[in-house]
This record gives structure tokens, C-alpha cells and sequence, in this order.
């Protein structure tokens, strides 16, 4: 993995770095994305691994970079081999002969990616299953500019692996609009808008402390107007005043409210990974009946 560093540092970035004590890598992003595959990125580099469905194998993050895309990608699976030689216990000298398995001379849909080393004339090989990319273009501030890519792959841990069938999507459905009824916000931050979701909760939090500060204002000139009559005109207009400033800020709230079920219920967020079950299969034995009698065997799955 490459990491990126800069000569000037921001003292506060400096500062929590010391705090979290000096062996944390201290990563600045100074690059400028010029382009990227999809808006955010996806859930499994963000923040949320897959974890695998069974103990035939694991999944791993490889990045690579490079000029071009392809490149790049290429440079992921070297990646790869090197962790694999790594948690395998394969000497670095050994070189990775990389196959693409393919059926028909067509590439499967998993792409799975078989890595074979001659070890002392003894063939090792470890099997691979690449689930999806991101990729973003970058510039430098040297003016280099560079694609990064991350991929998301299942690293087999046994012989046979049981890959997960996984899927993606960028609907949420209810389990933004939930946390959002409870929590206005919580479910653009549960989704990855978080500049969104912040922005939400922030004004729900002023618009209530606006209505709290006008209520509490209003009556203390309603009070005033009871203890001094002979300023009743003026008490009462300030009243009045802090009671429209309150209803704007119901109002306000309100709204905000609304739009933010909705948002968390329509709005796609980043690209989350479903685990598909894996289909059933039966086997069936029924007699056959027609121009000759026998029996069928029937498979189902």
C-alpha cells in the first residue's frame, strides 16, 4: 500500500496525531479528485466490511495506482499476490502466475483469480474472487495526476471455497427512514450523505433552541405585562413579536422534519452490500409416465 505524505501540516492535525501516539500513520489527503467511479464511496470501503458468510475464506482491500485505470487494476492484484504470499507464508521471490477463470473463453461473472507459485517444484495455488472496484482520478499538487483504485475481494482460506454471492445497491428503504423518525439526520449519516445529514440534525437543534428561547422570551413579556399595565402596549407588541418568531420556528422545524423522512426514504445513499442467500438444491425422484414407462430424476435449485 502506498501512503501519502506532505511536508506542511496543519498544527491541529499535528496535534492529534501526537495524541494518539506516534506509531498512528499520519495521512493527509492533499490530492484533488478530478473524477471518481460513483459519488460516494461504497459501504465496504467506508466503513463496513462484509463479513464473510462461512470460514472457507475471508475478504481483503487491495489498492493500487498507477497513469491509467488498467494499470491501475493490475496493480491491485499485485497487491494482492503480495498479501497472500504474505499471510500464506510464501517467500517474496516466489512469482504469481495469475489466471483469470473463465468458462468457454468467457469471463465468469464472479471473476474469479486464481494465484499459483512453484515453490521448490511444488505447485501452490490460492483462489480469489473479486466482488467489486472504486476508483477515483487524482491530481497532485506537483501536478501529477494518477488513478487510485480499490478493489474488494474473497480470499480463500481453504481448498474449495465457498464464496458469498454478493450484490449491490444504493436504496435503503426503511432502514434510513427509521433512524431518521427517531433521530432527525441519523439516517443521511447512517447512509453516507453525512455533509446532509449533519446539516439537518444541526438545524433541527437550532430551530428547537430557537423555539425554546422565543417561548421562553414571549412569556416573560407576558408576565411583564401583568406587573407593569402601564407598559402593556409596548410589552405586549414584544410578546407578540417573540410569539411569531416562535410559530416561524415550529414551522421551520416542522418542515425540516418532513423533508427529512423523506429524503431518508427516497435518496439513494452509498452502494451497501447484500449477502444473497444461497439457493437450495433438491433432488427428486418421480416415476415417468408416456410412450415408455421409467423413473425421472429431477434436480431443483
Amino acid at each position: 500500500m502506498k501512503l501519502t505524505f506532505i511536508r506542511k501540516i496543519h498544527p491541529l492535525s499535528f496535534m492529534i496525531w501526537i495524541a494518539l501516539g506516534t506509531s498512528v500513520p499520519l495521512r493527509v489527503c492533499a490530492q484533488k479528485v478530478l473524477e471518481r467511479s460513483e459519488k460516494l464511496r461504497p459501504a465496504w470501503l467506508a466503513n463496513r466490511t462484509p463479513t464473510p458468510g462461512n470460514g472457507t475464506f475471508h475478504y481483503q482491500i487491495t489498492e493500487g495506482e498507477h497513469r491509467n485505470l488498467e494499470d491501475a487494476r493490475h496493480s491491485c492484484l499485485l497487491n494482492l499476490s503480495t498479501y497472500i504470499k504474505r499471510t500464506h507464508h510464501i517467500s517474496e521471490q516466489a512469482v504469481a502466475q495469475i489466471a483469470l477463470q473463465q468458462d468457454n473463453g468467457i469471463a465468469s461473472e464472479s471473476e474469479n483469480y486464481h494465484f499459483s507459485y512453484d515453490i521448490q517444484g511444488e505447485q501452490v495455488t490460492v483462489t480469489s474472487c473479486k466482488y467489486d472496484e472504486y476508483w477515483e482520478y487524482l491530481v497532485y499538487p506537483d501536478g501529477k495526476r494518477v488513478y487510485r483504485c480499490y478493489a474488494l475481494y474473497g480470499i480463500a482460506d481453504k481448498a474449495n471455497p465457498a464464496f458469498d454471492r454478493l450484490s449491490f445497491s444504493r436504496k435503503y428503504g426503511m432502514r434510513g427512514f427509521a433512524r431518521s423518525l427517531i433521530v432527525p439526520g441519523w439516517g443521511q449519516l447512517h447512509k453516507g450523505n453525512t455533509t446532509k445529514g449533519v446539516c439537518i440534525l444541526g438545524g433541527e437543534v437550532a430551530l428547537v433552541a430557537g423555539i425554546l428561547v422565543a417561548e421562553n422570551l414571549r412569556s416573560s413579556y407576558v408576565k411583564k405585562m401583568r406587573e407593569q399595565p402601564k407598559h402593556l402596549e409596548t410589552y405586549n407588541t414584544k410578546a407578540d413579536n417573540w410569539e411569531n418568531v416562535r410559530n416561524v420556528c415550529i414551522g421551520g422545524a416542522a418542515a425540516l422534519y418532513v423533508y427529512n423522512l423523506i429524503d431518508a426514504l427516497v435518496v439513494n445513499g452509498r452502494k451497501r452490500t447484500i449477502r444473497q442467500k444461497q439457493k437450495s438444491v433438491n433432488l427428486a425422484v418421480y416415476p415417468s409416465m408416456g410412450d415408455c414407462n421409467g423413473m425421472t430424476l429431477g434436480f431443483r435449485f
